[in-house]
């Protein structure tokens, strides 16, 4: 569907040249939902405005929709973007001109009938929620209902592909719940491609399938949301997925790790999926000659599927404790002791 082969993009600045995309990579599948996380600067606006060609690539391949973007006609390239949607993370739309007109502008400017045009706007208003807005103009709409209708515009010409430019950054965490729903209704009732780049991982969390981690114009992570929750396997991501996992340890753990390192072993336990449900704890404290004590944990829900993290504390005998690491492991449960997963 979207397919970046080695995208490069570079930026004059007086004498200086500045690299925003350093040899992308990246393969969006039809229908997905896919997201594009990272830091201020680390090339995510230029990925999505290379897309459709607001910015042209200076060098690398660029193919959506099976059409080298890169090769085609001026004629050619105007009808492919028609197929490409865009919201804005501060709305774009024209203050001067009504919900209506705002809407029906990419129909007006390709001088589709007037009837058809009523039709369509009328039907992504109702889609939207807001039908009843038609007459109003931006300035009389709260920031969702002006996100609202900035997606109503970007499917008038029913486009395959919808591209997201921090399109709830601008929103409280409630409008932002609201805006994240309709995308994936979007997604799921049109089969529409959404390429969506954020620098919120409760956004990638919420809707992506998959999610790629930018950072200084380079692709440093990338794969199914699951996979990249649940073992990031760089700092960055980690990071990021932190701001949203809860899986940091508190200080306090730490200063009790550093304490009682020669009384006892403390282990981080991560549970998947069927995993989250057994009562391992309970039965190696019945099996197992140890005591076991729960320091920290939280449990999320990635993509459908359970997903927990534990910091425990077992007192005993180290042999004993090995053979208790040994049977978490053999529940395909996965286990590391905490001071080599801080040090």
């Amino acid at each position: 569907m979207i397919t970046f082969n080695n995208i490069t993009k570079f930026y004059k600045t007086g004498d200086q040249e500045v690299k925003a995309l350093d040899g992308i990579n990246l393969h969006i599948e039809k229908g997905e939902i896919y997201g594009v996380i990272g830091f201020s600067g680390a090339g995510k606006s230029s990925l999505i405005r290379c897309t459709n060609l607001l910015e042209r690539p200076t060098s690398g391949e660029l193919t959506v929709n099976d059409q080298d973007l890169l090769g085609l006609s001026p004629k050619e390239l105007r009808e492919a973007k028609r197929n490409i949607g865009m919201i804005f993370q501060h709305f774009n739309l024209l203050n001067s001109k009504t919900v209506y007109t705002n809407v029906a502008m990419p129909l007006l400017l390709t001088n589709t009938p007037k009837e058809q045009v009523k039709k369509r706007v009328h039907d992504l208003l109702e889609f939207v929620g807001l039908e009843d807005k038609a007459d109003n103009y931006p300035d009389q709409l709260s920031g969702g209902q002006k996100q609202r209708v900035g997606i109503a515009r970007a499917l008038a010409t029913k486009p395959s592909i919808l591209l997201c430019d921090e399109a709830t950054s601008a929103l409280d965490p409630q409008t932002t719940s609201s805006i994240l729903k309709l995308l994936k209704k979007i997604n799921q009732e049109y089969n529409i491609t959404i390429l969506i780049i954020t620098h919120e991982m409760g956004v990638i969390r919420e809707i992506c399938d998959k999610v790629a981690v930018l950072d200084r114009g380079k692709v440093i992570e990338s794969g199914s949301v699951f996979d990249v929750f649940s073992h990031p396997k760089t700092e960055i991501a980690h990071n990021f997925v932190s701001t949203v996992m809860q899986d940091q340890i508190p200080d306090s753990v730490y200063k009790l790790i550093h304490t009682q390192v020669e009384k006892n072993r403390i282990y981080r336990i991560v549970f998947v999926g069927e995993s989250t449900g057994a009562p391992l704890l309970s039965q190696i404290a019945k099996r197992f000659e140890v005591e076991v004590n729960v320091l920290f944990g939280s449990i999320t829900e990635l993509q459908g599927t359970p997903f927990g993290n534990l910091v425990v504390q077992f007192n005993g005998d180290l042999k004993e404790i090995d053979r208790v690491v040994m049977h978490i492991h053999q529940q395909n449960v996965t286990v590391r002791e905490v001071l080599e997963d801080v040090s």
